[in-house]
This record gives C-alpha cells, sequence and structure tokens, in this order.
C-alpha cells in the first residue's frame, strides 16, 4: 500500500514527459502540488477525496488528470529528477569542481527547504511501499548520487579531494547529510530549514573527508 491508497497519496509534482495535450497541464501541476500541501500538513494517507477537496474538483475529475495513485506517483519521481537533476549544469558552470559540489549541495538543501512536502518523498517516509514505487524513487535516487560522484571525480582529479579517498564514501556521505538535514525539517513539523546549518554542514563534510580548510563561499 502506498501514500495514496488505491485512490491515496503522493508528493507533488509537474507533469511526466508525455503528455495528453488534451488535457490542461496547469491543473496536473495544480492536483500535484496539492498532494505535498497536504503531505507539508502531516498527512499520513492522502485519500483521493482530500486531494478533490484541497484543488476544487470532483473525485471523478481527478482521474480525467491522472489514470490513478501510480501515474501520480511517476509524476512526482519526474518532478523531484528534474529539481535535483537537470538544474546541475547551470549551477555547476563555472569555478573549481569542489566549488561546484558545494553550489550543488547548498542548492539541494535550499529546494527541500523550499519543498516540505517532497521531502517525505526524498525519504520514501512511508511513501514508496509498493515495490515499483521503490524501484522508481532508488532509481532516482541513484542518478542523484552519480551526478555528486562525478563532481567529487573533478575535484579529485584537481588535486581538490585527497587522492586515496573512496569516491563511493565520500558521495553517500554527503547525500547522507542532505538526507538527514531533510529529516530534521520534518521531524521539527518543518520548522528546522536544511538552509540554517548548510556551512555548518560543509565544514563537517569538508573535515571528514580529509581537507584541511573549507571552500570559500560561492
Amino acid at each position: 500500500m502506498s501514500l495514496i491508497d488505491d485512490e491515496s497519496s503522493v508528493d507533488m509534482i509537474q507533469e511526466p514527459p508525455k503528455v495528453d495535450r488534451r488535457r490542461r497541464p496547469g491543473r496536473r501541476v495544480e492536483i500535484l502540488q496539492a498532494v505535498m500541501s497536504l503531505l507539508e500538513k502531516g498527512n499520513r494517507r492522502v485519500t483521493t477525496a482530500d486531494l478533490a477537496v484541497e484543488v476544487g474538483l470532483s473525485e471523478a475529475a481527478l482521474y480525467r488528470h491522472f489514470t490513478g495513485k501510480q501515474a501520480i506517483f511517476q509524476a512526482l519521481a519526474e518532478y523531484l529528477r528534474d529539481h535535483l537533476l537537470r538544474p546541475a549544469g547551470l549551477i555547476t558552470d563555472g569555478g573549481s569542481p569542489l566549488l561546484q559540489l558545494r553550489r550543488l549541495f547548498e542548492y539541494h538543501l535550499r529546494f527541500f527547504s523550499e519543498h516540505p512536502g517532497l521531502c517525505r518523498i526524498f525519504l520514501m517516509e512511508e511513501v514508496v511501499v509498493t515495490r515499483s514505487e521503490s524501484k522508481e524513487m532508488n532509481k532516482v535516487l541513484s542518478e542523484y548520487s552519480n551526478q555528486v560522484k562525478q563532481i567529487m571525480a573533478a575535484a579529485q582529479e584537481a588535486g581538490e579531494l585527497p587522492g586515496d579517498l573512496d569516491l563511493g564514501q565520500a558521495t553517500n556521505f554527503l547525500v547522507g547529510l542532505i538526507q538527514s538535514s531533510t529529516l530534521r525539517f520534518v521531524i521539527s513539523g518543518f520548522t528546522a530549514h536544511p538552509t540554517g546549518e548548510a556551512s555548518v554542514l560543509w565544514t563537517f563534510f569538508c573535515r571528514g573527508v580529509g581537507l584541511v580548510e573549507k571552500t570559500p563561499a560561492p
């Protein structure tokens, strides 16, 4: 069972790559944002009845935009992928690899601060429990980690990270810091924003991978 029971859960997201042009894209986004809003309010299970009230549609109308919970979750996964991976080219444009890594790290913390509902998707907190959904989110997280690892590899090649550093472990360390900060944000009722500890966490990361000095702020 998933966060949107047969007619239930998910977080917010825009539409997936293939769009039915007969449907209203703006309404699809509204529906996904409504799910995120309900998750931000602490709903453990988002029913289609809750969602219909939140977005101002009948339950039947919801199915004109999404065929069911799996379609909504797919859209959420795509939205998360878009916002974690696609902006990286702009964020990491220019500067040393280590500086690019810090920019990306701070962008991700800021993104989750601004999208509380998506934190629960990112953490897979009672949202991704079916095998297919779990596989989809793990794929997003794998792509996300690979992106971080590639930048670390460039930093290592440039001599900014120790040559004997295990990039896989370092990647897990940095992604783990983002996940732990996001988890604290959720547990605090979305009051302890990840952006508030970005500098401290970055310093902790640098010390953890053997850097004497932290990268100057972007």
